[in-house]
């Protein structure tokens, strides 16, 4: 059977199981088996797919049809032109986050930190690090999780992208009282768990295949988020910044927490949806 075919019966499948946008998936799919760009994937309608193809190619197919997100089918997301290595052990990098990265490259560059200290809190796939690295080779960069599975999927990132020499991965939780990362960060960096607990069943299916520790906020959504602000003080240097990402309905709330916690000059900034999704806060310089 030719790729065409293939083609038109995922899609066939992909739409009776109600996967939205069931022919981006099938064509997205079908150029990742082949190894080739996806406009090339349905050019290429008469070329035969070999017997491993065609196993492959379904074999994903039905993963999809099971609505397991296209990034955990071909283990790896873009982020920032990064490709990154994803499992089902982490959350997927997503566009928002990108934003999250280029305004704390933005704003270490506005403060003219020429080696910034970084610290990441929730690693996951190591994405923000990585990136954050290559965007500032200068940066060094601490980053925690208390995935054991996490960690090694993060170092695996960095060193891909040879950044490894300057990004230290640790077990933590949130929050330990490490005495070596007092006043140490520049910038403290976090794309935290934020979604309502109560908010959780209702979320698309694929998003339901991320780990529910990366996703759950608590009650409100904003449980890691205080914890992160309560904490955030003692690791920065004075003059130093946090930068969280955000549900896009926390802006007011994120805002009267920063402030709270005695950090200056609160920003939050919107994403290009336009909704509130990046807080920033700088602590007073001692």
């Amino acid at each position: 059977m030719n790729s065409a075919a293939w083609l038109a019966k995922a899609e066939s499948l992909l739409k009776e199981r109600g996967v939205p946008e069931s022919r981006a998936s099938a064509e997205f799919l079908l150029a990742e088996v082949l190894r080739v760009g996806r406009a090339q994937a349905v050019l290429q309608g008469t070329r035969e797919l070999t017997e491993k193809q065609a196993y492959n190619f379904w074999d994903w197919v039905k993963e999809r049809a099971r609505r397991v997100p296209l990034a955990y089918i071909v283990g790896n997301q873009p982020f920032l032109g990064l490709k990154i290595k994803v499992t089902k052990d982490s959350l997927i990098p997503r566009p928002e986050t990108e934003e999250l990265v280029l305004e704390c490259e933005r704003l270490v560059k506005a403060l003219k930190i020429t080696a910034p200290r970084i610290l990441e809190i929730g690693t996951g796939t190591g994405c923000v690090a990585v990136a954050l690295a290559q965007l500032l080779p200068q940066a060094t960069v601490f980053a925690t999780d208390v995935s054991d599975k996490a960690l090694r999927l993060a170092q695996d990132n960095a060193v891909a992208h040879h950044v490894h020499n300057r990004i230290r991965f640790v077990r933590e939780d949130l929050f330990s009282d490490r005495q070596d990362l007092r006043g140490w960060a520049d910038l403290l960096v976090s794309n935290p768990p934020y979604i309502p607990t109560k908010d959780l069943d209702a979320l698309k299916p694929e998003v339901l295949c991320e780990p529910r520790l990366a996703l759950d906020g608590g009650r409100d959504g904003l449980d890691a988020i205080r914890a992160i602000v309560a904490a955030a003080p003692k690791m920065l240097k004075g003059g130093g910044f946090l930068a969280l990402e955000i549900e896009r309905r926390q802006g007011p709330a994120v805002s009267k927490l920063l402030l709270a916690a005695v950090f200056q000059d609160v920003a939050i900034k919107k994403d290009v949806s336009g909704f509130d999704r990046i807080a920033v806060g700088w602590k007073m310089i001692d």
